[in-house]
């Protein structure tokens, strides 16, 4: 299990390297990059559904019950975190937040988190504006380790319910 000191040594080292990516000429962070930050910023996010590749009628959070809940990202600080939809509560402590960057080309959103087995989580940007938020990406089938990976496709609108989790403090 990695310690704190390691997450913050890996976090820096990859904000330095995003650092000199950005400030070459050539790498400097695109106007898509900053205004798909700024629209992940603009709302708490629910997740209104989950299908697989090709079958984008039939929803299936019931099978993919860790992609679905409430998520905040601010961009200022480039944090996010994770909440249950049910009750409100965080879920940082149970890997449910982090770091995440957009890459300069608008096209990944790719998650750091703070604690968890998974070190860095890359998703590919399928809508971000500020009324859609969907990513995909590659899981085991139902999320059940062993099986094969299929593509799913997690759809996020705006939450207007009764929660209005702040970010924790790192």
């Amino acid at each position: 299990m990695p310690t704190m000191r390691s997450t913050a040594k890996l976090v820096g080292g990859l904000c330095l390297a995003i650092g000199l990516l950005a400030a070459s000429p050539s790498r400097a962070q695109t106007p898509d990059s900053v205004s798909a930050a700024k629209a992940l910023s603009s709302t708490l996010w629910l997740t209104t559904k989950v299908y697989l590749e090709g079958a984008p009628e039939q929803d299936v959070q019931a099978d993919y019950m860790g992609v679905v809940g409430l998520s905040r990202w601010d961009s200022a600080r480039n944090r996010y975190e994770f909440f249950d939809p049910a009750t409100g509560a965080s879920r940082l402590k149970a890997g449910g937040g982090g770091y995440f960057f957009i890459t300069g080309d608008g096209k990944h959103h790719v998650l750091v988190p703070d604690a968890g087995a998974v070190r860095v989580l890359p998703r590919r940007l399928e809508k971000l504006t500020t009324a859609e938020f969907t990513y995909s990406r590659e899981v085991p089938r139902n999320m059940v380790q062993g099986n094969p990976p299929v593509r799913i496709y997690v759809v996020h609108t705006p939450y207007t319910g009764p929660f209005n989790p702040p970010l924790s403090q790192p």
